[in-house]
């Protein structure tokens, strides 16, 4: 298993993706079963987007 941010793990894998995350999703850590070698950029989208949900739970709407 591998730990590392969302940011590093989008820069690597699609960098073009990196200016969609805020500040607080960029800095995310997710663990990564069998190591960076084996993500693709599916799986790096479906990474994002949970991410993006996740933090989206979080807001206040008023």
């Amino acid at each position: 298993m591998q730990q590392m941010s969302l940011e590093n793990l989008v820069q690597y894998i699609s960098p073009q993706w990196l200016h969609l995350l805020k500040t607080v999703e960029r800095s995310q850590f997710v663990v990564l079963r069998n190591g960076i070698q084996k993500v693709n950029e599916a799986d790096v989208a479906e990474i994002m987007g949970a991410v993006i949900q996740e933090h989206t739970k979080e807001t206040l709407y008023q």
